[in-house]
């Protein structure tokens, strides 16, 4: 089991360099594939041009909570002569915690030599996603409306991010984006890499 969680973590390491490698190596932030080849050194230089263009790749995802809840609006009344509606449903979904890149400001990278110091803004919750197939209706009494049902939905959601909060998913959050960054630069050549992430709020 710990040999192919190894193998997992090294599989996610891989798609981690893929996927930033290119971008950055174009924004001028790492030396192209053909200067690592050449052995050649790249300066780096720190611009506002070059923070505004890694601003671009706009979001780094880090941590994925699941959730399931049963939702019971429980009796809700209606005018006289009007039959009481009742709505339990089951919902299904996931809360996507990472960093949003469009904040960096011109002092978010600094290299020097061997050292890169990469600033990064807080963690926070980027998204909940809850598909359509992610909810199941267990129980239906009366007519429930389009906003009401929109409304529960919504309700949902919130109950996701606050359940995923309180389980520390911010916390995880940086952690994870702290070691998948230093992981990263180190395999880059960088001896010295300090990774500053505020706390989240």
């Amino acid at each position: 089991m710990k040999r192919l969680m190894a193998a997992l973590n090294i599989a996610a390491l891989a798609a981690v360099l893929l996927l930033l490698y290119n971008p950055l190596a174009k924004l001028g932030l790492l030396p192209s594939l053909s200067a690592l080849l050449r052995g050649g050194t790249h300066e780096i230089e720190e611009t506002p041009v070059i923070v505004q263009q890694v601003k671009n790749i706009a979001q780094m995802f880090t941590q994925i909570y699941h959730d399931e809840y049963v939702y019971d609006t429980g009796i809700i009344r209606t005018p006289v002569f009007s039959q009481n509606k009742r709505l339990i449903f089951i919902a299904k979904g996931e809360v996507i915690a990472g960093f949003d890149l469009s904040g960096l400001n011109e002092g978010a990278i600094i290299r020097r030599d061997k050292s890169i110091v990469v600033k990064l803004p807080p963690a926070r919750v980027l998204d909940v996603v809850i598909n359509p197939s992610g909810f199941e209706t267990f129980i239906e009494k009366g007519e429930i409306t389009f906003e009401e049902s929109k409304k529960f939905h919504e309700d949902a959601r919130r109950i996701f991010e606050y359940n995923a909060l309180r389980k520390g998913i911010l916390k995880n959050s940086a952690e994870q984006g702290r070691q998948t960054l230093e992981k990263f630069f180190r395999l880059l050549g960088f001896e010295t890499v300090d990774i500053i992430i505020p706390e989240s709020r």
